[in-house]
């Protein structure tokens, strides 16, 4: 029930061996796809770089049709380069493609290719990775004993690799013949160590497929309850990661559920849903089973012309996959295949015995060189001493070395986190509402307009600031912004801010004013200080509930300037203060319109904030409201008012 696996933290082995596939569904993750294929057609890459965005566009695609245009792009350019390894790896993505398709036969074809490219790269992985989708085929087509035979294989090479992650999702696949066969006991235990390994590896999507795939097992055993419970957990998990296939195929089961509750109705709503998900990838196999599903339910229901209208659709869906030309076309390219495993093998017992041979001659001479090897051995120990101090010089600058590159490579996988964090926001809200306009557009709903219109500048403004701040975040981190303090007007600055944000402010009914209106200068940079008021009423806006209030107050104290953005909003305890600024991912939280905060911007205040010799405090009392105070130096020939 699995098939793709993508984390950034495992992208740069995966891109050695081919792309990771789990059995039958692809974890889609559009906005990543989006991103690279904008990259792929804007920047001119070299051949190398090229490869490895097209594959990750191919494991993100949102549909198996888009996955499968860009491994085919992957594979001209691993065979411009003559990268055996490369070459394994875009025909088992190709293979994987045609599979969600359902075409078994083309998928089977570029699996076979994609094994002989792994042999020949001497890749045992790659190898059992293809295996793995060749067991997912015989599956399909119910030959339970090739597909155990495949996936056996490919799970004592990833033991032996000591490979989890694969050896999790040959699990997985493996437990479904068990399933298959009505060995649900035997199904269950391999699902349980699947689970764990994907527990001890925190990669939520995997133990999603885990516990939907007990919920199936648990249904086949008429344990209902405990079943639909495993299948609603996946799904909830599965939708946050857009994870179509399994939630089409997870749905149907639920609905299988709700059969033999004779909850016909509700049975009916969830194998629509799951023929909806099914058609929009075009996965064949979930429509067909899901036009079974209906026709039953529609015959049990008395609506007889819809069971019929299902019953048709199912048999042309079944005759499209399953029939006896590409059945035998398979049965051909495996006994091909495995009669070329054979030669091959012959081809290396042979190769084997002459190369012992050489071995045997060669032994003579070793012995002979050995001699002469003793004789300068000794001759060469005093240089060698030498040579060995300067290798243990070289060997601590190597040290220091990789200790920076630690350092850089922390900060970049900071970055990275942030980035996926921050943007998912804005950009989903982009998605969400251009469904929601051509929704209106289409019902002529006219006077909605002028809302969405409201919703799309507030999340335009939101994207354009954390660009924004990624953008000041990288330069400032390699010391790129150069801080060129000037006199400044807090009360001008802090009046541009509110400008900025007043369309939000009234979107959210929430009062947004500026309370300085007395002369007020600092001594700062000028970007920086409109980043900081920028980001803390951002902040301020998200976390203040509708009818609340947003305020700006200023004053001079002891040569110090106090700026303070002051909110009536959720407010903070004291253990979130105190990890406020320490940018951790886990620290996430949302805004009481959904909004999420706490990512960057609070970071890159800090930043700032430090680099015009200032300070910040927070004073925060829980579904009160919060005040951040900035301390800047007083320009200057400002007169200080004592406080």
């Amino acid at each position: 029930m699995f098939r793709k696996e993508k984390a950034f933290y495992l992208m740069t082995a995966y891109f050695t061996i081919g792309f990771f596939t789990f059995s039958s569904a692809q974890i889609l993750d559009e906005n990543i796809a989006d991103s690279l294929i904008s990259v792929l057609l804007t920047e001119e890459l070299a051949d190398t770089t090229q490869y490895i965005v097209a594959m990750e566009v191919a494991d993100h695609a949102t549909t198996p049709h888009l996955s499968l245009q860009y491994a085919q792009d992957a594979l001209e350019i691993a065979n411009k380069l003559q990268n055996s390894l490369w070459q394994g790896s875009a025909w088992l993505n190709i293979g994987q493609s045609h599979e969600a398709l359902g075409d078994h036969e083309l998928s089977l074809q570029a699996v076979l290719k994609s094994i002989s490219y792994y042999q020949e790269a001497k890749s045992p992985v790659g190898t059992a990775s293809a295996y793995l989708v060749l067991g997912n085929i015989y599956n399909r087509q119910n030959n339970f004993s090739q597909a155990f035979q495949y996936y056996n294989q490919s799970i004592d090479i990833f033991r032996e690799e000591k490979d989890t992650v694969r050896l999790a999702t040959a699990l997985l696949n493996v437990s479904e013949v068990y399933q298959e066969n009505t060995q649900y006991d035997s199904a269950m235990l391999l699902l349980q160590e699947a689970r764990n390994w994907f527990e001890m590896m925190d990669f939520e999507v995997g133990m999603a497929y885990a516990i939907g795939n007990s919920g199936i097992v648990n249904t086949y055993q008429r344990q209902y309850e405990v079943g639909e419970e495993k299948l609603k957990q996946a799904i909830e998990i599965l939708q946050q990661a857009g994870e179509r296939y399994a939630i089409a195929q997870y749905q149907l089961s639920i609905a299988e559920i709700y059969q033999e509750r004779g909850k016909i109705t509700e049975a009916i709503e969830y194998a629509q849903q799951s023929w909806s998900v099914a058609k929009q990838d075009g996965l064949l196999e979930q429509m067909r089973n899901a036009s079974e599903r209906l026709s039953l339910l529609y015959a049990e229901q008395g609506n007889y012309q819809e069971a019929y209208r299902q019953q048709s659709l199912y048999r042309t869906l079944k005759d499209s996959i399953n029939n006896e030309a590409v059945i035998r076309n398979m049965a051909d390219m495996r006994t091909e295949f495995e009669v070329g495993q054979k030669q091959t093998e012959i081809d290396f017992l042979k190769n084997t015995r002459r190369q012992q041979r050489i071995i045997q001659i060669g032994l003579i001479f070793m012995s002979l060189l050995i001699l002469a090897v003793a004789w300068l051995y000794y001759r060469n120990y005093q240089s060698q001493k030498k040579a060995n101090q300067q290798l243990s010089q070289q060997k601590e600058e190597l040290h220091a070395q990789n200790e920076l590159l630690d350092a850089l490579l922390a900060t970049r996988e900071r970055f990275v986190s942030i980035i996926s964090h921050d943007l998912r926001s804005p950009v989903s809200a982009f998605h969400g509402l251009s469904t929601l306009l051509k929704m209106h557009l289409e019902d002529k709903s006219y006077e909605a307009l002028p809302e969405v219109a409201d919703h799309i500048q507030q999340s335009s403004i939101q994207l354009s600031m954390l660009l924004d701040n990624l953008l000041n975040w990288s330069l400032n981190r390699q010391e790129n912004i150069p801080i060129q303090p000037e006199k400044l007007s807090v009360e001008t600055i802090a009046n541009e801010v509110v400008g900025v944000f007043q369309t939000v402010a009234v979107v959210k009914h929430i009062q947004l004013q500026n309370l300085i209106h007395a002369p007020l200068y600092v001594w700062a940079d000028r970007n920086a200080v409109f980043t900081i008021l920028r980001n803390l009423v951002n902040n301020a806006l998200k976390f203040t509930h509708q009818g609340g209030k947003v305020h700006i107050e200023g004053r001079a104290e002891n040569h110090q300037v106090i700026i303070q953005v002051i909110d009536t909003g959720v407010g903070m305890s004291q253990e979130k203060i105190e990890t406020l600024f320490q940018g951790s991912e886990g620290q996430k939280t949302w805004g009481t319109s959904g909004e999420k905060g706490l990512g960057l911007g609070l970071k890159l205040v800090q930043e700032f904030v430090h680099r015009n010799d200032g300070a910040i405090q927070v004073h925060s009392v829980p579904k009160q409201g919060t005040t951040f105070s900035i301390q800047l130096p007083v320009y200057q020939d400002q007169l200080v008012i004592k406080g």
